[in-house]
């Protein structure tokens, strides 16, 4: 079959890049040709300049140090846009509703995939009825419509009342619906008619020695015996639960990503600002012989390689997608918001990976079965 994904945009998210690699490897595996919506925001010119004006006066004042342009970006990113040169097969990029009708318009597909991450999000998807794929019904296209472990991110409904009742006949469309989290299944009863699956992220369709096939240099620098900190906001309180964690191992510590913002390097120090690849990403997580993340990916590819963790809750970001995560996998008592929560005995507490590894294999079986029952039965 022809299959067209639709995905939060792929850009600097390290986990957003593996969930669209793995489900993309998966369907590949099974014969079918797929290919990912690179659809991102449109261009604003003029926001664009009033952003670059704003960052030169910060930068003459001393306030950052250097100007943030878009080839500098380019440059900070550069290893996660080789990979996904490399490894995701992409649309041309689309920027406008119109452009995004024209082009499957004229780039039929047999079935279309929406998911996963927070694509049902209000706030994180651009034009959110492309997430409930209401171009189709325009271009007249006969395609079969799944959802897999699509996410809203939050416990508590964000949509619009227009969005609503928008959304609400869209769902209504789909051929089979699943969703990442159980308060989906709940929300889509509720605010959208719809029964729902709840179905593992992607990242779960494949194999641990999958991923370690990415991994670019098997050497690498020695984390053997080491914390790794991945841990995506700055403020104090997650730093104090970093710091706890690593005095009461009393291990060193290393991170996988980059020392400085953009904002802060000099000409001299730019390189600190660089991402590290994907594979030195994944790399990280299977040198480790500890992890304290507040990723929700950084959660999963723990569990994925078997390492003890602490995941820091983030309400921001969406604090039930970790409780849903770890619920199913037994492993909520791993999930901590405050420094003073985390105790010794916690830390030394041993995971009963073989249980962790049976329930990851049943998780994987059914995201594998409920992929292929419903595209098979699209098969003519």
């Amino acid at each position: 079959m022809k299959i067209a994904i639709l995905t939060q945009p792929l850009g600097h998210n390290y986990g957003g890049l593996l969930q669209a690699f793995a489900l993309q490897k998966y369907l590949r595996d099974q014969g079918h040709e797929v290919q990912t919506l690179d659809r991102r925001p449109p261009d604003q010119p003029l926001r664009a300049l009033l952003d670059y004006t704003i960052n030169t006066a910060k930068y003459l004042l001393g306030r950052i140090g250097t100007v943030p342009t878009r080839r500098k970006q380019e440059q900070v990113y550069r290893e996660l846009a080789r990979f996904r040169e490399q490894h995701i097969s992409l649309s041309p990029c689309i920027t406008s509703e119109r452009a995004l009708r024209d082009y499957y318009r004229q780039n039929p597909f047999d079935a279309y995939i929406v998911g996963s991450d927070q694509v049902w999000r209000p706030r994180y998807s651009p034009s959110l009825g492309n997430f409930f794929l209401d171009f189709l019904d325009d271009i007249g296209s006969p395609a079969r419509r799944l959802s897999y472990a699509a996410s809203f991110g939050v416990d508590e409904w964000e949509f619009s009342p227009r969005d609503t009742d928008r959304c609400r006949d869209l769902l209504g469309r789909f051929h089979a619906v699943s969703v990442r989290e159980q308060s989906g299944v709940r929300l889509c009863e509720q605010h959208l008619g719809r029964t729902a699956e709840c179905i593992p992220d992607p990242t779960f369709l494949l194999e641990r020695g999958e991923y370690e096939t990415v991994i670019d240099n098997p050497a690498g620098p020695d984390n053997q015996g080491k914390v790794l900190t991945y841990v995506l906001d700055t403020q104090p309180s997650k730093q104090q639960i970093v710091h706890r964690v690593v005095d009461l191992l009393g291990r060193d510590s290393f991170t996988i990503k980059p020392r400085k913002s953009l904002w802060e390097v000099r000409k001299d120090t730019f390189d600190q600002s660089l991402y590290p690849g994907v594979g030195a990403w994944l790399q990280g997580f299977r040198d480790a012989d500890f992890v304290v993340t507040d990723s929700f990916h950084g959660t999963v590819f723990s569990i994925l390689f078997n390492k003890p963790f602490i995941a820091v809750g983030n309400r921001t970001r969406g604090l039930s997608r970790f409780q849903s995560l770890l619920t199913r996998f037994g492993l909520l008592d791993r999930l901590v918001e405050h420094a003073d929560d985390i105790t010794t005995e916690q830390l030394q507490a041993e995971i009963d990976w073989p249980r962790v590894n049976t329930v990851r294999r049943q998780q994987q079986a059914l995201a594998r079965q409920f992929l292929d029952d419903n595209l098979r039965e699209a098969t003519p």
